[in-house]
């Protein structure tokens, strides 16, 4: 449990920082592996970076139309509509970096299941074998005190008929 909560930690670090998307698996025991999915997109701006570009768009917007400007209000019409799209644009890159985050770490919590019900019946065809050890031991340890009794009393048998032939 621990190692699900690091490693969705990590990866949501990991996205408020970074500027690329990659996949990293790790791998422990030879078996159970783990996959971290760092996400951000490169073009994209900070969502508030964004939106305050916008508000500054529509601002000088205003300004232009205002002033009755038709050049100055043209060009801002154009960066208005391009901060807009911008900020459309960041929001999706938020929206699917926050889905990548998530399919990782629905990703590592399946395999994280996984390796645990390997775990689990690892450890239950260990206490079987164990289970069966045991008994194989015990009988052969029955056995043998069977055979070391009918020895000795054969012996002690063998001895008493020495004793009357004298």
């Amino acid at each position: 449990m621990k190692k699900i909560l690091i490693v969705a930690s990590a990866a949501t670090l990991l996205f408020a920082i970074s500027c690329k998307k990659n996949e990293t698996v790790v791998t422990t025991d030879g078996k159970d592996t783990l996959s971290v999915v760092e996400t951000t997109e490169t073009t994209t701006l900070a969502n508030d970076e964004a939106k305050d570009k916008v508000d500054k768009a529509q601002a000088d917007l205003d300004a232009a139309v205002k002033n009755g400007d038709k050049k100055a209000e043209a060009t801002a019409r154009q960066a208005l509509a391009d901060a807009n799209l911008a900020w459309e644009n960041t929001k999706t890159a938020v929206n699917n970096a926050a889905q990548d985050v998530k399919q990782g770490v629905d990703n590592t919590v399946d395999k994280a299941k996984v390796a645990t019900e390997n775990a689990k019946q690892d450890m239950k065809e260990t206490a079987k074998d164990t289970k069966e050890a045991i008994n194989k031991a015990g009988q052969d340890a029955k056995d043998a005190t069977k055979k070391a009794t009918e020895d000795t009393k054969e012996a002690y048998n063998n001895t008493l008929d020495k004793l009357k032939a004298k």
